[in-house]
């Protein structure tokens, strides 16, 4: 039977293909059909759920402690774990994910909250003494921002066995060292954002700092734009969507450079691919042979961000562009000879076919990751309503897009799994990891909703799709509202970021000389 009210799908052993937890859950504040009833009720569902995903020194956990939404009846290749199936050290603390959060609270109002999270990554990003850098380089070490102090960007993700350490890359202090230009930037808008909602010019200038270390990726080419990894673990390819990022924070910032140089990399991504179906949408990115490689290898897919967030930012505004890769994105892709889904078009409809709280398997639209991805993802969906929305605002109501639609279906679709489940999964679809490396996507079970680039997302409760849905509320939570604009990331605040400089919330600085 159903779990009783507020509990999550039992982790145990694989269970029996006959018996298994069925998730019929409902949140406080939900009609008989799933949905929340109206805004602001969908606005605690994530405010709960937020307040409630457990903190590591400070971050958010990626996965809910009870968010395992159970994989299926299908036995091994069904059952899921808990969110932390590797333990402590593996469980993982995204950046990503807790600057999404950071955002979401200052949005809401809730700025004490959004503070805790920034107290956090200013511990982190400000080292005290050079012993704790590892590996021991001075390439990691930012100096010359506004602060006058050094800086260390920030890993992808932390966890819950170690605390974090300023300019710490290596296990076990670290879930993924990895320096991300698109995750420092979300965590740099972060900061931004709560500096202008509460005038404080110091993290302002921690936003500032962040920028002026990301610039040292920038590339000095026909292309423009910033590089995707910085040290200790570079990487030399350049990404759509951080550049994109990178440009919403310098939009937000008022640093002209740096928006010139995100904008360039972008508008020249436009029709870049050499595969002839994306020739009227953004390519991923480039190659990675050597620094600043310009070459867009044949044979990569197109990503959903590339075209959503592109928008949402107002990266590339130029509207011929803008409708022709809106054309694509919510094109429905068809079946290729294999039975999977072709790579002309990105919108999809997932069926939840583990609830059980309704007559009907609930029917969910969204878009899928990229063109080679299987089911719908439901964080940039959530930003894909927000983006339609933006067009509509900038450009007109979209008709010829039937933008209307599309807005409807997807942002009714988050207010359903916020009714549902008490916050948004990462995807709905069944399965486990190991249904996922089997590369059987025909399954209705196919291992969760696949990125096409090398992972999946999986049944579970999520930090980051639940602050997005959030998010998508703030800007206009349903065509009855006006559009706040203020609620859009990428977006200049409706108060303007302090200027100046202001140290005075960075903790002392380390000393300015290192040997390597």
């Amino acid at each position: 039977g159903a779990p009783a009210s507020g509990e999550r799908c039992p982790v145990g052993p694989p269970p029996d293909s006959r018996r298994f937890c069925p998730c019929s859950l409902r949140a406080p504040g939900t009609d008989d059909g799933g949905a929340c009833r109206n805004h602001e009720e969908c606005l605690k569902i994530v405010d709960r759920f937020l307040d409630e995903q457990p903190r590591a020194f400070g971050l958010l956990q990626v996965r809910a402690a009870r968010g395992n939404l159970g994989g299926g009846p299908c036995g091994g290749q069904c059952w899921l774990p808990g969110p932390c199936p590797e333990g402590d050290a593996k469980c993982r603390y995204d950046t990503y994910d807790s600057a999404l959060a950071a955002i979401y609270y200052t949005k809401r109002g809730r700025l004490p909250e959004a503070k805790k999270i920034l107290d956090a990554f200013v511990r982190i990003l400000y080292p005290t003494s050079l012993a704790q850098l590892r590996p021991s380089t001075s390439e990691t070490l930012h100096k010359g921002g506004p602060s006058g102090r050094m800086l260390t960007l920030l890993a992808s993700s932390y966890n819950k066995a170690q605390e974090p350490q300023a300019g710490n890359y290596q296990a076990p202090w670290v879930t993924d060292g990895g320096v991300d230009t698109g995750n420092n930037a979300w965590v740099a808008l972060a900061f931004a954002h709560y500096a202008a909602a509460t005038g404080s010019a110091c993290h302002a200038t921690i936003a500032r700092d962040i920028l002026a270390a990301l610039a040292s990726g920038a590339c000095q080419d026909h292309l423009g734009g910033f590089l995707g990894h910085l040290a200790p673990y570079k990487a030399n390819y350049r990404s759509t969507e951080h550049n994109v990022d990178v440009f919403a924070l310098s939009k937000v910032l008022g640093s002209a450079e740096e928006m010139r140089q995100a904008h360039r990399f972008v508008h020249s991504m436009f029709g870049k691919s050499p595969e002839h179906e994306y020739n009227s949408t953004y390519a991923i990115g480039t190659g990675a042979a050597h620094a600043c490689d310009y070459s867009v290898p044949k044979g990569s897919p197109v990503a959903a961000d590339g075209t959503f967030w592109n928008l949402l930012a107002d990266v590339d505004p130029n509207e011929t562009r803008i409708n022709a890769a809106l054309a694509f994105a919510l094109r429905k892709p068809g079946i290729d000879a294999h039975g999977r889904l072709d790579t002309r078009g990105l919108w999809v409809e997932d069926v939840d076919l583990i609830w059980t709280g309704s007559k009907q398997p609930p029917r969910l639209n969204g878009t899928r990751f990229s063109t080679w991805g299987n089911g719908v993802q439901w964080e940039n969906t959530a930003g894909a309503v927000m983006a339609m929305v933006h067009y509509q605002a900038k450009y007109g109501i979209g008709d010829s897009l039937d933008l209307p639609r599309y807005i409807q279906e997807a942002r009714d679709s988050l207010r359903h799994l916020l009714g549902m489940y008490g916050g948004v999964p990462s995807s709905v679809l069944g399965g486990n990891y190991a249904a996922w490396q089997s590369g059987e996507r025909r399954s209705i079970f196919p291992g969760g909703s696949d990125t096409g680039l090398g992972w999946p997302y999986l049944r579970y409760l999520a930090t980051a799709p639940t602050a997005w849905a959030g998010l998508m509320l703030l800007h206009q939570a349903s065509v009855a509202d006006a559009v706040n604009e203020s609620a859009n990331p990428y977006a200049p605040p409706s108060k303007p970021v302090p200027s100046g400089t202001d140290a005075t919330c960075i903790p002392g600085g380390a000393p300015e000389v290192i040997h390597t």
